[in-house]
């Protein structure tokens, strides 16, 4: 994006023109989005707002703030001459959780904010909306278009920020003895469970990457190419059933299964299964954001950590794909799926509609087995570590492929998520993934 500081920002005595197009595409995104946030915490209670359940996590109210802030200070603050915050303790309490933009809270702080409240919240975020619109009707053209790549940041990150406080929100009410719901559940959803099978891929190069004027972020590019060996992909993520099997095969106490790094994690961890799922009454069930069910064992299974994925992956024979295997089959597939706006809050077994692959995009993000690194010829942008998620490039793994509980317009063939190899709170399952038996 380019340096705003020595341009001249609008003022209200100046009639402007610019891109009316362009104006109401950003105008109608911006309102959808901020829409869906409100309808997410909809269900909440003022005490649900602010509880943090992982050092990780963060409060809804926090996210809702959060949010806000990125379009008050890099979206307002650069471009509308004279602005006034609506509450300047605000610009410290909801800043980005790290050292870019100065003084930051204190792990655990973020627990503690019993105020503002939620209403007062709800208010700070009025206030932005109604300055974001006007500084959409006042920009002159020629600031129009700094205008709409910070603001598709901004609607991007908060895009993303709907996930995490599904899943912030999830993890909480687990930790409640009631185990309360979120919502009712949906209607039942019967299908007809995907088989087993693999779609087989005869390697060489294939190019990989975002390219173009698409919305996404700095890691996701440039497109270049990959030479890949001749492997194939399963059609299907791995099931609850399946994954049940190497949890009664002693899977978590058999370290040979297990990267060292892994291994302590369960021992640390005390894992014995999946987060979320619990032995009850001689059956395994699971906790969701409809509240406590008995396990299906034909959904993906899910809430895994890498190296959980890993283990299995090496249990059953397997492994996992790379991050340019997963893409060079999702890319001939359609980017629709069991993802945020089908209100379907919880992984659906496959359908099976044709030879696939099914459920590339939704229910489960997957695990691929390729560390979060820049792509051959990656150049951070300048002036603008904002957003620029370059800098989370270490001890990361990269994921694909979108939940149930991810927004439409994230899931892509070349979207790159990326999680610490022991996060379980992610809607996050597996594919699996072999080597071409062939000579």
């Amino acid at each position: 994006m380019p340096d705003t500081r020595d341009h001249a920002a609008p003022t209200a005595e100046t009639p402007l023109a610019g891109d009316d197009s362009l104006r109401q595409s950003l105008a109608t995104r911006f309102h959808r989005t901020r829409r869906r946030t409100a309808e997410l915490v909809a269900p909440l209670s003022p005490e649900d707002m602010m509880i943090q359940s992982t050092a990780q996590g963060a409060p809804p109210k926090w996210h809702l703030g959060h949010t806000t802030w990125l379009f008050e200070t890099h979206v307002i603050e650069p471009w509308l001459s004279g602005y006034r915050p609506m509450e300047p303790l605000f610009l410290h309490l909801f800043a980005a959780r790290d050292d870019r933009v100065g003084r930051h809270l204190a792990p655990g702080t973020l627990a503690l904010l019993s105020r503002p409240s939620a209403e007062e919240v709800m208010r700070y975020r009025d206030h932005v909306n109604g300055m974001v619109l006007h500084l959409l009707d006042r920009v002159d053209a020629h600031g129009l278009a700094d205008v709409a790549a910070r603001m598709e940041i901004a609607i991007l990150h908060e895009r993303r920020h709907q996930e995490r406080l599904l899943c912030d929100v999830k993890h909480a009410f687990w930790c409640n003895p009631l185990r309360p719901a979120y919502e009712p559940p949906p209607p039942p959803d019967n299908t007809t469970p995907a088989p087993e099978s693999w779609i087989e891929h005869p390697g060489g190069p294939v190019e990989i990457g975002r390219d173009g004027p698409a919305p996404g972020l700095d890691h996701e590019t440039p497109r270049h190419t990959a030479v890949l060996a001749p492997f194939r992909l399963a059609a299907r993520p791995v099931t609850c059933g399946e994954y049940l099997a190497f949890v009664e095969d002693g899977g978590y106490a058999r370290s040979a299964c297990w990267t060292a790094d892994g291994w302590a994690a369960v021992r640390d961890g005390g894992w014995m299964a999946p987060l979320y799922w619990e032995w009850r009454e001689g059956a395994w069930r699971i906790f969701t954001l409809y509240g406590l069910r008995s396990l299906d064992p034909a959904e993906p299974v899910c809430h895994v950590s890498w190296y959980e994925a890993d283990a299995y992956a090496r249990w059953a024979g397997r492994r996992l794909p790379d991050e340019a295997e997963w893409e060079a089959v999702a890319s001939h597939r359609e980017a629709i799926g069991n993802l945020l706006g089908t209100g379907n809050r919880h992984p659906l077994p496959g359908r099976c509609q044709d030879e696939g692959p099914w459920q590339m995009y939704g229910d489960v993000w997957e695990w691929t087995r390729s560390a979060f690194v820049p792509y051959p010829g990656h150049r951070r942008p300048p002036d603008t570590g904002w957003a620029v998620n370059g800098r989370f490039m270490v001890n990361r793994m990269v994921l694909r492929g979108g939940s149930c509980v991810t927004p439409f317009d994230v899931a892509a063939p070349t979207t790159r998520h990326h999680l610490h190899p022991e996060m379980r709170t992610a809607f996050a399952g597996i594919r699996l993934a072999d080597d071409d038996p062939s000579p």
